[in-house]
């Protein structure tokens, strides 16, 4: 079982009455973002296939994460690096309950390095007995946006209102599209795990939750906090709260570049 990288502890976490909150601690800047690189990377590509394609390629391995691997399109580094950090601490926090989410990796899977991969930002799985589907079992959703500069945007009713199309129809496109990557990679066991819970008429109903999860600037916060929510569906609401985030994502994107 892989360990699970541990970021959590950068932060301090409080709740409010919509949201559950958690600020980078002061001074662990530097900690938090240095952590990043590697893990990220491998959301990406594993290691075997990076290193046997760059050198069919005849380039370095950083070279081809760069050229191929990693997005250069502003908007997606940023998306991305939201994305992952909230794939992350999800599991993390799930582990700390003692709940082994299994995770696709879905950026390996996409098209071009600039666009998003598609469906819901991230979905996870736990099935409590592998022998036997209950009702325990668990299904994850995760809607992810950031706001690293200063807009008009309303991103945490954004990132609620599409966990709520994740909750309502995007998920089951994006379980059909992982089901059929997985047949075709020849993969039996995830492709079974996605299956129980792409037909609940056949192996029985399971627990969902849903996640909306704001990365934004320290600096909006107070702005983007302020505003009311309208939560209908029950959406899980999460917010961080990231000095310098544009920089965060910038450094990262070069990190994992580096870290090869």
């Amino acid at each position: 079982q892989e360990l699970i990288m541990q970021i959590l502890q950068h932060f301090d976490k409080s709740k409010t009455s919509d949201f559950i909150i958690y600020r980078l601690k002061e001074n662990e800047w530097d900690a938090f973002v240095n952590k990043l690189p590697g893990d990220f990377r491998l959301c990406y590509i594993s290691d075997n296939k990076l290193n046997d394609r760059a050198t069919k390629a005849s380039l370095t391995a950083s070279d081809f994460l760069e050229k191929y691997v990693v997005p250069s399109e502003p908007i997606i580094k940023s998306g991305d690096f939201g994305e992952l950090l909230s794939f992350f601490a999800v599991r993390e926090n799930f582990e700390k309950k003692g709940i082994i989410l299994i995770a696709p990796r879905k950026w390996r899977w996409k098209d071009n390095k600039d666009l998003a991969a598609p469906g819901v930002d991230s979905v996870l799985f736990h099935i409590v007995n592998p022998k036997k589907f209950t009702d325990k079992d668990l299904l994850v959703t995760i809607e992810s946006k950031m706001k690293a500069v200063k807009s008009n945007k309303h991103r945490i009713q954004k990132a609620i209102d599409d966990a709520s199309k994740d909750k309502l129809s995007r998920l089951s496109k994006t379980l059909n599209w992982l089901e059929e990557k997985y047949a075709k990679l020849g993969k039996e066991e995830p492709r079974k795990m996605v299956q129980r819970f792409n037909d609940p008429a056949t192996h029985g109903n399971f627990q969902k939750q849903h996640k909306a999860i704001v990365i934004l600037d320290s600096a909006l916060e107070a702005g983007e906090t302020a505003l009311s929510v309208i939560n209908p569906h029950g959406i899980i609401a999460i917010v961080f709260s990231i000095k310098e985030l544009q920089r965060a994502y910038e450094e990262t994107r070069t990190n994992i570049i580096n870290s090869a």
